[in-house]
């Protein structure tokens, strides 16, 4: 089983085991994590899964050692999604 999150933005997932079966996730604040199961559940390999292990202060880091900008903003009280910490 593998855990993914698209935290923002667009990303394309499939089974390794089965490439047929995959998803588009677009996503813009941690709204669709998902697991990709090796063996299928009840027919589906790509299920919801609950948010984990990760921060928006994180994401904030990691994009700066790149020399980006996440697309919300840690001090930003308007962003309409809740905050990760």
């Amino acid at each position: 089983m593998t855990y993914v999150c698209t935290c923002y933005g667009a990303t394309d997932s499939a089974a390794a085991e089965d490439p047929k079966i995959s998803e588009r996730i677009v996503s813009a604040h941690h709204d669709a994590p998902r697991y990709i199961l090796a063996k299928a559940d009840k027919g589906r390999r790509i299920i919801p899964a609950p948010f984990k292990n990760h921060t928006d202060l994180e994401l904030t880091l990691i994009e700066s050692l790149v020399g980006r900008n996440t697309p919300f903003s840690l001090f930003d009280e308007s962003y309409g999604s809740p905050r990760r910490y």
